[in-house]
């Protein structure tokens, strides 16, 4: 279920009092739009959302395998690999499906490492465009590759020949999301429980392609919303023995596939 509003600090702490919490799960965003984040006391966290909390700043230095840019300026070897101030937003608060009575707060770096904050960023031009009197309204359309694989069988095969939920291509099959309706009801319950409004769920062209439709509303709630459905997805999918890929292009055998946002 989703929680109830959540605006303020005060908010934050009674969700946590309310629901009888001893951890609350934070994350912030990288550069390559993927959530790090941690299990953080429930006192941490209450002193957190004053005075914020510190994170290590490598998350701007190294790629999504952890391996380091070459050459980076921002961070490295050359500093040591500091810690940051993070600010927590206590209006981004969520359940988190499968852990109980679980909450997920987004967060935002400050200082000199919000120059590469992607989230501080998007508010920036937000701000803007709110100066000349414009008004964003977004929609994010995923399409996504669904896996019959774990981590581990995907890396055993080198990442070639791997399964895919159905085979062939059969866009819009009422067929194929009746036969796995496990999955879309699964991927539909998530939306409703972590405030990602689905307005639409179903095959593409490809073996194993589906498109997943969210509600359109202000640019950083749909934000917000389109980087919680891609991690929390996933995590449904590995839950279930399942894997799913937002990539581009993930084989040269097969269409590609789009992320659309308007």
């Amino acid at each position: 279920m989703q929680p109830r509003q959540v605006n303020t600090i005060e908010d934050a702490r009674q969700i946590l009092k309310d629901r009888d919490l001893s951890h609350v799960k934070v994350g912030v965003i990288d550069l390559d739009g993927i959530v790090r984040g941690k299990y953080m006391s429930r006192d941490k966290f209450f002193s957190a959302l004053e005075s914020g909390f510190k994170l290590c700043e490598v998350i701007f230095g190294w790629d999504s395998s952890d391996q380091l840019y070459p050459n980076a300026q921002f961070t490295g070897w050359h500093t040591a690999f500091p810690d940051a101030v993070v600010h927590i937003d206590p209006t981004t608060c969520r359940s988190v499906p499968e852990e109980g009575n679980m909450v997920f707060f987004l967060a935002d770096f400050e200082g000199r490492a919000a120059e590469l904050c992607p989230r501080t960023l998007l508010k920036k031009v937000i701000s803007r465009a709110d100066a000349l009197e414009f008004k964003a309204t977004v929609a994010a359309e995923f399409e996504f590759f669904v896996f019959d694989e774990t981590s581990d069988s995907v890396r055993k095969k080198g990442y070639r020949n791997l399964e895919t939920l159905s085979p062939g291509s059969f866009g819009y099959s009422t067929l194929r999301s009746s036969v796995h309706s496990e999955i879309y009801h699964d991927l539909m319950r998530l939306g409703a429980e972590m405030d990602v409004p689905l307005e639409g769920l179903h095959t593409e062209t490809g073996p194993g392609v589906l498109e997943a439709a969210i509600e359109h509303t202000d640019a950083l709630t749909a934000a917000d919303r389109a980087i919680v459905f891609k991690t929390f997805s996933k995590i449904m999918a590995q839950r279930r023995g399942k894997m799913l890929t937002f990539m581009a292009k993930w084989s040269n055998n097969v269409p590609g596939q789009n992320e659309i946002a308007s």
